[in-house]
C-alpha cells in the first residue's frame, strides 16, 4: 500500500500549542514507516520554531523530514500575482 500525505502552506498560520504537539507524532510515525510526506511552505526551517512555538520540536520535525528527502527550492514571481497582472483577452 502506497500512502502519501500532502501538507500545504505550513507556516501560513501559526499553529496553536496543542496542534503543534500533535504534528510531531504524525511526522515521526510517517518517518519510521518510510511514508511519503510532501510539504509546501514559504517559511525556512529556521522559522519553524516560531510557527510551532517550540524550537526543539521544530528541529526534531525538520530532522525527520530532511532525512532521505528531496528538497526543491522554488523562486520567482508568484503565479497568482503574475496571472492577475496579465491583460484581459476578452
Amino acid at each position: 500500500m502506497l500512502s502519501s500525505t500532502f501538507l500545504d502552506e505550513i507556516g501560513y498560520l501559526a499553529l496553536d500549542q496543542e496542534t503543534s504537539n500533535l504534528f510531531y507524532p504524525v511526522i515521526s510515525t510517517r518517518h519510521a514507516r518510510k511514508r511519503s510526506t510532501l510539504i509546501t511552505t514559504n517559511s525556512a526551517f529556521s522559522e519553524w520554531g516560531n510557527i510551532l512555538h517550540n524550537t526543539t520540536l521544530a528541529a526534531a520535525i525538520a530532522d525527520r523530514l530532511v532525512e532521505n528527502s528531496e528538497i526543491f527550492l522554488l523562486g520567482g514571481e508568484s503565479l497568482r500575482k503574475a496571472q492577475k497582472d496579465l491583460p484581459s483577452t476578452s
